[in-house]
């Protein structure tokens, strides 16, 4: 048996972790990662980057610009195409493209980032135990952690978070499969489709030589999603028993409150409930939050839980007006009424794509500025 003794232990090696990992490893702040699988390791996950997670990472890693970072994407799109089952509402041409990752290296390439600034990882390896009281935690291989600060980034169904007797925010479930993009030759845009599955959509992204099909939304026990995901690809023209099929819960609401609880402990990423709930985008609120975890403990020796909820007040507000919204607009009269006030609005759609999905320049509270000033640009 091991005793490890670190500063900082980090349960999950995924971008939250990885990323909180890095910015402490850049202070000179001990870490050791807990992950339960191995690299490079598939994730179910659309893939889609955009600008603002592109922003962090920069800052993250001391780029010089995100040209550093182009062996890391497998693809990108400049068009957007929103569709209402297999009719086409808008086609939009945004400013700057979506870049697209596949997991497998997306996820090795932060890692290996980390190990180059002396970080420490077991992999295959799972946490038993957290004696909160003590400090420490005892591993699935037997060794045991001392530990100052302990981060929980090990996904929407954390056991870190059970564990520690928070409760669980509401989860959405996503489907998903790749296929090659031969199969699909008139597809050469990012899609988002509305009405394949109730309260989400389904989306068609750009991934090197194939395309990532999925769909998700709030989750619901009744719903039959691998049956709405083989609909879909029928749709496509794609024949659903030729594609292997992985999904995955994701949170899809409030994120969890961490108010009240030890003061040396903070969930990051899914763990901590940290994804938009209309989009369901979870990259950049893993590497934000992470970012902020780090900012977090490396500021405050003693309640880092505290300064982490105070850094962190703007994601949070983003995500509780964000589900408010959400509640509203996937109501089936609204979706109605969406599709025909935004049919052939491409204009408008690549403006909201630019200011609110590339980068939050509007709150989901004020997006009658982001409309407003749409027409004003462009009266």
């Amino acid at each position: 048996m091991t005793i490890h003794t670190v500063d900082t232990v980090i349960i999950g090696g995924g971008p939250a972790g990885i990323c909180c990992a890095i910015g402490l490893q850049k202070r000179g702040i001990t870490t050791l990662v807990i992950e339960k699988k191995s690299f490079p390791r598939e994730k179910t996950c659309g893939g889609m980057v955009t600008g603002k997670t592109v922003d962090r990472l920069v800052e993250l890693l001391d780029l010089s610009d995100d040209g550093d970072l182009e062996s890391v994407f497998c693809d990108q799109s400049k068009v957007v195409a929103l569709f209402s089952g297999t009719d086409c509402l808008t086609e939009s041409t945004v400013s700057k493209p979506f870049r697209f990752v596949k997991r497998t290296i997306f996820d090795s390439f932060l890692v290996e980032q980390y190990r180059k600034k002396g970080g420490n990882m077991l992999e295959n390896t799972c946490c038993k135990r957290i004696d909160l009281q003590q400090h420490k935690l005892s591993l699935s291989n037997g060794d045991s952690v001392a530990f100052c600060h302990l981060v929980g980034a090990d996904g929407a169904l954390s056991e870190t978070r059970k564990l520690l007797g928070y409760r669980a925010p509401k989860l959405g479930f996503c489907v998903e499969t790749h296929i090659p993009k031969k199969q699909l030759p008139d597809c050469r845009e990012t899609r988002i489709a509305f009405g394949a599955v109730p309260k989400g959509y389904a989306w068609i992204f750009p991934s090197g030589d194939d395309f990532c099909v999925g769909l998700g939304g709030v989750y619901q026990k009744k719903i039959p999603y691998n049956r709405l995901l083989d609909q879909f690809l029928s749709s496509l023209g794609v024949h659903p028993q030729t594609c292997r099929k992985k999904g995955a819960f994701v949170p899809y609401g409030k994120p969890v409150n961490q108010a009240h609880g030890s003061g040396d402990v903070i969930l990051i990423g899914d763990a901590g409930g940290f994804v938009d709930p209309i989009y369901g985008e979870g990259l950049y609120f893993a590497v934000a939050s992470g970012m902020e975890a780090a900012n977090a403990i490396s500021e405050s020796s003693e309640n880092i839980r505290f300064v982490f909820c105070k850094r962190t007040e703007a994601l949070r507000k983003t995500i509780v007006q964000g589900n408010r919204l959400q509640k509203f607009f996937f109501k089936p009269t609204v979706q109605k009424l969406f599709r025909k006030i935004v049919r052939g609005k491409n204009g408008f759609v690549g403006f909201y794509c630019d200011n609110q999905i590339a980068q939050y320049n509007y709150s989901y509270a004020r997006l009658w500025k982001l409309y407003r000033d749409y027409k004003r640009l462009h009266h």
